[in-house]
């Protein structure tokens, strides 16, 4: 199988994380609002920075994981890191970050992205686990 087909795999199928974008782990009781907006901007900057162990490890729920790697377990989280390693050429660039939505442990936060000059309108969902703010999922794409 050649590279392309593998990074266009590895593409199609972590797609929905990265395009879903988001996820920070929060430290702390500070304001909700604001970390989770700043999971946003943190799943946008670890992305870019192919930082598996911040993307995968801190701000992606582990129902997340298993759902967008097909593993389980802590295997999941290594899928992960080992998918994002394996996509070439993408960049997020965040264009917009709206007001966050909190309703105690679920949150949504409406952000504009940009990929390739093509701009996207998410709503990016998040929910607490293990008291931190973590990406669960995210709809959109207009």
């Amino acid at each position: 199988m050649s590279l392309r087909l593998i990074n266009s795999c590895a593409v199609a199928r972590f797609a929905p994380a990265l395009a879903l974008a988001v996820v920070l782990g929060a430290c702390g009781g500070g304001d909700d609002s604001q970390e989770t907006r700043q999971v946003v901007r943190d799943f946008v900057q670890a992305t870019n920075n192919r930082d598996g162990d911040k993307l995968c490890g801190r701000l992606l729920t582990q129902e997340y994981l298993e759902k967008a790697t097909g593993a389980t377990g802590d295997n999941a989280e290594d899928a992960c890191k080992k998918q994002l390693d394996l996509i070439t050429g993408l960049k997020l660039r965040l264009i917009s970050l709206g007001r966050a939505k909190v309703d105690g442990d679920r949150a949504s936060v409406r952000a504009t992205l940009s990929t390739g000059g093509q701009r996207s309108s998410r709503t990016f969902e998040l929910a607490k686990e293990d008291g931190s703010w973590k990406l669960v999922g995210a709809s959109g794409g207009s």
